[in-house]
């Protein structure tokens, strides 16, 4: 897992999530080179983004998306 410097990725989902994006799918991946990763899945209007990121920041953002928004890794 990355350490605990800027995370570019985590930038950009915190601002789709404050666009009104809404988080419907945790996941983690564990076969990509360089992982393992967490993966968030949002929604908007119908629309799917993902975003994945081995950064201790992203993990603990995704620890508390899932007790914001009632999700658990699938």
């Amino acid at each position: 897992m990355a350490g605990w410097g800027d995370d570019p990725v985590l930038k950009e989902l915190v601002e789709a999530v404050g666009d009104g994006w809404k988080p419907v799918k945790l996941a983690e991946d564990r076969d990509s080179p360089g992982g393992p990763y967490d993966v968030v899945t949002v929604e908007k209007d119908g629309e799917t983004r993902e975003y994945r990121s081995d950064h201790l920041h992203f993990h603990r953002y995704v620890e508390g998306l899932q007790e914001d928004y009632g999700l658990e890794y699938s």
